[in-house]
């Protein structure tokens, strides 16, 4: 439940908001999402990539080498879309490709979502704030990725 004077000047209100402006909410159930994965430690191959949806594949598959997530959100802007958070998959060190458009936020949220289904699957960890990579299982499935059947969502990715 949010504080009577949320956004006030308070310390409890302030820091409320800093973790809700850093979009830690989402951030802490994907994790959570992963560790139940992880505790369960179940993991059935058959099937799993017919169950993907093609932006969770097309999260494998541009991961497949590094295997590094990151969440983002661009804070400042005026436009609430580009304030969305942001599936980022780190490619080479130092270079993401971001999974957000502010032109197309349906969109952005399928790929937040087909994040979800990664971590409920047991295909991503969880290693400290905004930080994920795949698991062993998710980088054995990175592998198995077509990457014809997904193209159309190539271009997605800024």
């Amino acid at each position: 439940m949010l504080a009577r004077n949320f956004g006030g000047d308070d310390q409890d209100s302030a820091a409320l908001l800093k973790v809700m402006n850093e979009g830690y909410p989402v951030i802490s159930a994907l994790a959570m999402l992963s560790a139940k994965a992880i505790a369960e430690g179940s993991f059935d191959a058959n099937d799993v990539l017919e169950k993907l949806t093609s932006e969770a594949k097309m999260l494998l598959l541009v991961a497949r080498d590094r295997g590094t997530f990151e969440f983002r959100a661009t804070k400042d802007s005026f436009d609430s879309t580009e304030r969305f958070l942001a599936v980022c998959v780190e490619t080479e060190p130092g270079v993401f490709l971001v999974f957000r458009r502010k032109d197309q936020p349906r969109q952005t949220v399928r790929f937040i979502e087909a994040f979800a289904q990664l971590c409920r699957l047991g295909l991503v960890i969880h290693h400290q704030q905004k930080e994920f990579s795949l698991s062993t299982h998710g980088y054995a499935m990175a592998e198995n990725v077509c990457a014809d059947e997904i193209k159309d969502l190539i271009d997605f990715a800024t």
